[in-house]
């Protein structure tokens, strides 16, 4: 369950977003076998499919806040 820290603008709630499942199981299923950076960069490419609207720094904020908030849990 997420917490309700504060974000900047442009990075998006969790709870807001149909896409957070598919996000998280793409870092968490590639993390097993890839680098870290190479599992967030699929992470941001899944994220970035679903919105494409958003910048590159704002998926990128967003991913990683996503998966720092489920470490910290």
């Amino acid at each position: 369950m997420p917490c309700n820290i504060p974000v900047q603008n442009g990075v998006r709630n969790p709870a807001d977003c149909k896409c957070y499942g598919a996000v998280m199981r793409t870092y968490n299923t590639m993390v097993k076998d890839e680098p870290h950076h190479i599992a967030m960069e699929a992470a941001q490419r899944v994220y970035r499919f679903h919105h494409p609207e958003d910048s590159k720094e704002d998926a990128q904020l967003t991913v990683e806040r996503w998966i720092s908030a489920e470490c910290l849990h």
